[in-house]
C-alpha cells in the first residue's frame, strides 16, 4: 500500500512542476531594463527579472563615451 502511495504522489508533483513555456512568458512580459553585470559591459542583466544577456545580442548597442 506505501508503495501505491508514493507512486501517486510522484505522479502529482510531475503534474506541479512549471512547464519551460511558463517560464519564458516571464520573461517576455517583463519590461528589460539591462544594466552591465561586470566591468566589461559584455554581459547584461535585466534588473527586475535576472535575465541575462550578450550586449552585441541587442539591436540597440549602449554608447561608449570612450570611444571616438
Amino acid at each position: 500500500m506505501y508503495i501505491i502511495e508514493l507512486i501517486v504522489k510522484l505522479l502529482k508533483e510531475k503534474k506541479e512542476k512549471p512547464s519551460f513555456h511558463a517560464q519564458k512568458t516571464e520573461y517576455e512580459e517583463c519590461e528589460h531594463i539591462f544594466l552591465p553585470v561586470d566591468s566589461t559591459g559584455k554581459i547584461l542583466a535585466c534588473s527586475k527579472c535576472g535575465f541575462l544577456i550578450n550586449a552585441a545580442d541587442l539591436k540597440i548597442k549602449p554608447k561608449n563615451p570612450f570611444e571616438t
